[in-house]
């Protein structure tokens, strides 16, 4: 419980932003604010749900308004910068390496060191170690950290950049159609995932088409249109014809 003198901020949030490519508004003056827990974001093509996650995760700049994080402003000009703050984030790309092992891809760009006859040697072993168990957490079957990227299906590599998050103490999670190249088995197995992120107190963004899916598994929606938030709903008091009349601009 909050006391008297602890103001309650959203971790991550967003006042005016607005993002130009030429003559097209892909932002237009959107504010929102992003709690713990799991946001769906839902939206036609060309409706800014990724411009909107390419700014939080320091991919694009805005043109104008603020992003603040724990109600302070701050400004990502690099993903690297944004996930030193503990925003991460997992697009289909994944940015996996293939010719490297499960852990070098865990710790890739942060990797863990020891030293030996005075000399800073990549420590492999505890890599693999805590990639290892990283990789239980998520309750997904997975081979040794050892292994090759290339030898995983596509739910285990998701698995893989969604532990790295994890273990380098992501607070905000942003994910961009993180199921669509899945499998329905491997699908139903990340979503599980990325459920259990958010109740362990992690804020998770996903942006997706799938309208029933993002249903069942959001705790708040949110519609895009025309580079605007047009509606924002409880899953529980909103249906598929509501959603779908106001992407569609019918409603």
């Amino acid at each position: 419980m909050l006391d008297n003198n602890t103001v309650a901020v959203p971790r991550l949030a967003a006042t005016h932003l607005s993002k130009w490519y030429g003559h097209v508004g892909a932002l237009r003056e959107v504010s929102v604010e992003f709690w713990p827990g799991l946001t769906g974001i839902v939206g036609d093509n060309g409706a800014g749900k990724s411009t909107l996650l390419k700014i939080f995760s320091g991919f694009e700049v805005p043109d104008e308004g603020e992003v603040l994080l724990d109600g302070h402003p701050v400004a990502f000009h690099t993903a690297r910068a944004a996930r030193t703050v503990g925003i991460e984030s997992l697009y289909q790309s994944l940015a996996l390496v293939n010719t490297l092992s499960v852990a070098d891809n865990v710790f890739l760009g942060r990797e863990l060191y020891r030293r030996i006859l005075g000399m800073r040697v990549v420590d492999r072993r505890a890599m693999r170690k805590d990639a290892d168990d990283a990789l239980k957490l998520l309750r997904i079957s997975m081979p040794p950290s050892r292994v090759g990227v290339k030898q995983l299906s596509g739910g285990q590599r998701q698995a893989v950049a969604l532990a790295r998050a994890m273990y380098f103490g992501a607070r905000v999670v942003l994910l961009d159609e993180p199921t669509a190249s899945l499998g329905p088995r491997e699908t139903a197995a990340f979503l599980r995932i990325i459920r259990d992120t958010a109740d362990h107190g992690e804020t998770v963004v996903v942006v997706g088409h799938n309208l029933p899916q993002m249903l069942e598994l959001a705790d708040h929606l949110l519609v895009m249109r025309a580079g605007r938030i047009v509606a924002a709903f409880s899953p529980k008091e909103t249906s598929l014809r509501e959603l779908t009349d106001f992407m569609v601009g019918s409603a």
